[in-house]
């Protein structure tokens, strides 16, 4: 059995269950990014993989399994739109290249929460120190939006957003698969999961001494910002989330 996973901040609690739980030592896993750890559940070269829920957006391309995700029910910290101007003056939006399903979230949110006809640019690494000025705007992911918080005049939560337009949670990421999984498998997962989220505080300190960033700010990221419960709610806001994307303009 193969699995790919993503090592994030937001992913590190699932990620150490699945290494350190001893409930899937039988299986095969492979970090990848994001991007890669979808093309790989595509083309038939994982069997099970934790990916971006943007990455396979049509209806029943994926059977998404298991009782843990990336989510959230409030703000998520890590996936913001900075700028100079307010929203209605934003012209253009750099998007942070290593993210698809963030990048599906804001034009969501500009069609339907801000109702803005923004342009859209494709940003290179780095973006976020130089790009982000007068009537251009950025969204930034991951770690360093701990760095630029105080930047910018204005931060707009894109999780935060789409809870306010919906009253949903948001799911960021889930497990995936394309073929029918043994229920036995399923459940040694879910085991695993649990076993990484217990696990919280021993990661936070660990991650802390890798990354520069504090043991408080990570555990408080990672117990009060992302929800890793895969709940029906969360389920309902995916299925929203996914009907949006697909839904073709006025």
């Amino acid at each position: 059995m193969q699995i790919s996973v993503v090592s994030y901040l937001n992913s590190a609690p699932l990620v150490h269950g699945i290494l350190q739980s001893g409930y899937l030592d039988d299986c095969r896993v492979s970090l990848d990014f994001p991007a890669v750890g979808a093309s790989k559940l595509a083309r038939g070269e994982a069997d099970l993989a934790l990916v971006p829920v943007g990455a396979f957006p049509l209806t029943g391309a994926v059977d998404w399994i298991g009782n843990y995700c990336i989510g959230v029910e409030g703000p998520v910290r890590t996936v913001c739109l900075f700028s100079e101007v307010p929203i209605d003056r934003i012209r253009k939006v750099w998007l942070d290249p290593h993210s698809r399903t963030s990048v599906r979230l804001i034009r969501v949110l500009a069609r339907y929460q801000w109702r803005v006809n923004w342009q859209f640019l494709s940003a290179e690494e780095g973006f976020e120190l130089g790009s982000i000025r007068g009537d251009e705007a950025g969204v930034c992911i991951g770690d360093k939006v701990f760095k630029i918080e105080g930047l910018y005049r204005y931060k707009y939560d894109l999780a935060e957003e789409w809870i306010r337009m919906t009253g949903l949670p948001f799911v960021f990421a889930a497990w995936a698969t394309r073929k029918p999984l043994p229920e036995d498998l399923i459940t040694r997962l879910d085991q695993a999961q649990k076993f990484g989220i217990e696990s919280i505080p021993e990661i936070a300190k660990d991650y802390s001494r890798k990354s520069g960033l504090t043991e408080a700010d990570i555990l408080d990221y990672l117990t009060r910002n992302i929800s890793y419960p895969f709940t029906p709610g969360k389920r309902i806001g995916m299925n929203r989330f996914l009907e949006l994307i697909n839904k073709k303009e006025d």
